[in-house]
Formats: structure tokens, sequence, C-alpha cells
């Protein structure tokens, strides 16, 4: 019992961590001035690799990630959700660079809840009856945020589509979170590679070449890509996919108080609504934990 509590309390800090750290990735990204977003991409896969390859190799985990790679399964698999991911930052990086981050908060709003549908669907996971309450909190909360926008733009479906589909995959699989991440990246590698090389070719200015500074902040993209990554793993292998869903709401939360903080966004009374609800929800759910494992246990 003390070992899954200890697992329990592990999995909230990481989820916690990961949300909070994806928050203000929108801060890095605006600090980066490129002429093609997708260099953003091919650098995050670059240097996300060569971090990974340097945290397995001090680890000795090289030789475990080739025997695991031999099982032509596995390899299909993480290909897979290495596209999803490459596909998320994408969509991602292109929303900030092109003034969609709206559309890009409102996809990462929906998307705990395409993870709780697909998570009941194919892992099986089942909703006791208050965190159907919560989830039904979460959902109005939800609609009233996109009821603000007036429309659902693809950025928002695409962001929510790919990141819930790579989430329960890469749950399914239950690989170590830093093994699977590293091949992820490995396999994404060539075809960075292969983008760079084709904008120079193409005589288009390379932002790891406008000196020190941009070469360091290249390089930083391993770090705010590989360590936020590497708590929502783990987070997802320590907890159910229900409750570290609801934990990811830590993201828009931490990319809100950003936005009214460091840059004097308004906060609006039907944006209090929209979190209001979301933060009930979540409140909700946490709070009636203990009651839904005192009745499994005593079984009434």
């Amino acid at each position: 019992m003390k070992s899954s509590k200890q697992n329990r309390i592990s999995g909230i800090y990481c989820s916690l961590s990961a949300g909070i750290l994806w928050g203000i990735v929108p801060v890095y990204i605006y600090l980066i001035d490129v002429e093609d977003p997708y260099e953003i991409v091919a650098h995050r896969s670059i240097w996300s690799a060569t971090l990974l390859f340097l945290i397995c190799w001090i680890r000795r985990q090289l030789g475990d990630i080739w025997a695991m790679l031999k099982t032509q399964r596995n390899f299909c698999n993480l290909f897979l959700t290495a596209g999803l991911l490459s596909l998320n930052w994408g969509i991602y990086v292109y929303s900030v660079q092109t003034e969609q981050v709206v559309a890009a908060a409102l996809g990462y709003f929906i998307y705990p809840l395409c993870t709780v549908m697909l998570g009941i669907i194919v892992l099986g996971e089942t909703l006791d009856r208050w965190a159907g309450v919560a989830i039904g909190l979460v959902c109005f909360g939800v609609m009233a945020k996109a009821m603000m926008i007036m429309d659902i733009p693809w950025v928002s479906l695409g962001l929510a589509g790919t990141f819930s589909l790579y989430a329960v995959l890469r749950k399914r699989m239950g690989f170590d979170p830093i093994q699977g991440l590293f091949v992820e990246t490995m396999l994404v590698l060539p075809f960075a590679l292969a983008f760079l090389i084709w904008m120079a070719m193409n005589g288009q200015v390379l932002f790891f070449g406008g000196g020190l500074t941009n070469v360091l902040l290249a390089i930083f993209a391993g770090v705010i890509t590989v360590v936020p990554l590497i708590f929502f793993h783990k987070g997802n292998q320590l907890l159910s996919l229900t409750m570290a869903s609801l934990l990811f709401y830590s993201n828009p939360t931490a990319q809100l108080l950003l936005g009214v903080v460091a840059f004097s966004e308004q906060f609006l009374l039907t944006d209090l609504i929209a979190f209001g609800l979301i933060w009930i929800g979540i409140a909700v759910y946490f709070m009636t934990r203990r009651r839904v494992a005192r009745r499994m246990i005593t079984g009434s």
C-alpha cells in the first residue's frame, strides 16, 4: 500500500512538472526569430537525440535499447509514435509562429478529454461516479472556452489528436520513458538533418549559424523538449490516464498565469468561468480519490 501511495505521489509530481514546464515553452519560442518555424522542430529533434544518447550512454542502456529494437513490432510502434510526436511539435511551433496561440491553448484544453476517452476505449480504464462528475465539469469548462473562440480550427484538433494518440500508444507499450524517447528522436534525426541540409542548399539563413547566443538557444531546445517529456511519460506510467490527463491542465493554467503576470494579458469573466469549471472538476476528482479507494477496499 505504501509503495502504491508513493508511486501515486511521484506520478502526480511528474505530471504537474511536465504541464508547468510545457506552460512556459512559448517564452522560448517567442525568443527565437527564425525564417522557417520548422527549423525549430529540426533542432528539437537533433539536440533531444544528442542529450538522450548521453543519458542512455551514461546509464549503460544502449545494449538494452538495441535488444528492444530487434523486435520488429517494437520498432514499428516507436516509428509511429515518433511520427505523431514530430507532427505535434510541428503544429505547435506553427501555431505560435503564426500567432495562433489561442487555438493552440484550446487544443491543450481538448487533449485531456481525448486522452481520457482513448484510455477507456483502448486501455479499458473505467470512470467511477465521482470521476464522471469531474470529467463532466471539465467538459463544460472546455465547451465554455470553445464558445469564447467561436471556432475550432484545425490547429486545436491537430494538437489534441496527435498528442492524445501519442500518450495512449506510449502508455500501452510500457517502455522505459528515456529509452523510448531516445529511439523516437533517433528515428526522427535523419529527417531533421536532411531538412537543415536542404535549407542550407537553398540559401536560407540557418538560425544555428547566428552566433553563440543562437547556438546556445538551439541546444537548449533539446533540454526543454526532453525534460518535460520524461516527466510526462513517468507520470503516465505511475497514474491512470484519467488522473494524469486532468493534471495536464497545469499546462494551460501555467500559460494563463504567464500571460497575465508577465505579458499583462486580460483575464476576463469568461476566462474565469471556463477555468473555474475545470479547476472545480479537478478538485472534485482528487478530493474523492480516498473515498473511492476506501470503497474499493471494503467492497461497499
